[in-house]
């Protein structure tokens, strides 16, 4: 039995306008995302949240509300926890994809469920939509 493996990640609003949200596509896996990734030993999942959001994004962020849990499965890594932030960018001119290959865009949020790839994050999205609305301007 494999131990679960935890993640953070996080929903970006954009500082310019709150509606629109930062999703990746990762090249690499064909897919559209939020940043998310490991946390490493000696991180807590802020610190890790961060971190990714900023390797994933070239975004430094601030986190606005503290989300419930994502929790899914894989055949890779088995159960997955990740630790979910709603956070704001700092300055959105910063924002660079981590790879040549890969894209970010900043996706207004009532489409942002057309534009995932995973039907696990978009029901994950869905039931966090009420707490994002209350932060939008």
């Amino acid at each position: 039995m494999k131990d679960k493996t935890l993640k953070a990640g996080a929903i970006i609003m954009s500082s310019k306008n709150t509606a629109n949200i930062g999703l990746i596509y990762r090249f690499k896996q064909n897919d559209w995302s939020f940043p998310k990734g490991h946390i490493e030993q000696g991180e807590n999942a802020v610190e890790a949240m961060k971190r990714e959001v900023y390797e994933e994004t070239g975004l430094i962020v601030k986190i606005v509300h503290e989300l419930p849990d994502h929790l899914y499965t894989n055949l890779k890594d088995g159960e997955i926890i990740t630790k979910m932030f709603l956070v704001v960018s700092e300055n959105d001119s910063n924002l660079r994809p981590e790879f040549e290959k890969d894209a970010i865009e900043w996706v207004s949020y009532d489409r942002v469920n057309k534009k995932l790839s995973y039907d696990n994050l978009k029901e994950y999205f869905k039931s966090v939509l009420p707490i994002i609305e209350k932060y939008i301007n």
